[in-house]
């Protein structure tokens, strides 16, 4: 006897959508997905994947688009959390927890090696500045000018952190087992995660230009 289809609504469909993406993704990387994979894992018709989405790459980006706003939130989270006490330090961990994601790294690298089907219009923010706002109103709360750094200081950190954070989650198992480590002891990665948020909280709140 075949199994009644569950009534959706369209927000519940389309949230169901991502989540089965998300998850195919996570497990195979973006390129061992697909549309018709997606709609079996979230036990919808290809039709209806198309549907909201449209193509594979928009399905993506979408994906990617929901990570985003959730790695945001987690940045507000923290600047919640954290209070009055100085935010150097805490928005460097964060920023490097956010970008030690190695399932996030894999989905933004893919982004970037395609063209998406809508790119945004000119002027428009891009995931990259509306995570550096939030950043900055953190740092804003805490250390309101002239004490805190300018948009292009937070700008720069953001990009170093960016940079090795994600350097370290895609060549961290080859170079440290060419230094001769054991690649999945844990404190190679707290070892590397309090360096670098030490070196980039002391450029964040210094003077160095």
């Amino acid at each position: 006897m075949p199994t009644a289809r569950r009534r959706r609504t369209p927000e519940q469909a389309r949230a169901e959508i991502l989540d089965a993406a998300t998850e195919l993704i996570a497990r195979h990387g973006p390129d061992g997905a697909g549309l018709r994979r997606v709609a079996e894992a979230a036990g919808v018709t290809h039709g209806l994947v198309t549907h909201y989405f449209g193509t594979y790459r928009a399905l993506v980006r979408a994906v990617l688009e929901r990570e985003n706003e959730r790695k945001r939130e987690l940045v507000r989270e923290r600047m919640r959390a954290d209070g009055s006490v100085p935010y150097a330090d805490g928005m460097t961990e964060v920023l490097f927890e956010i970008l030690a994601d190695e399932r996030y790294v894999r989905l933004w690298t893919w982004s970037q090696l395609h063209d998406w089907d809508d790119e945004p219009a000119p002027g428009s923010p891009t995931n990259l500045s509306r995570l550096v706002d939030v950043i900055e109103e953190g740092v804003r709360s805490v250390l309101p000018p002239p004490e805190g750094p300018d948009r292009a200081r937070i700008e720069r950190v953001v990009l170093l952190g960016m940079s090795a954070a994600y350097g370290y989650a895609l060549g961290r198992r080859y170079w440290l087992t060419d230094l001769g480590h054991d690649p999945d002891h844990p404190g190679h990665d707290a070892a590397y995660r309090t360096a670098l948020s030490s070196a980039l909280a002391a450029y964040l709140g210094g003077s160095t230009p």
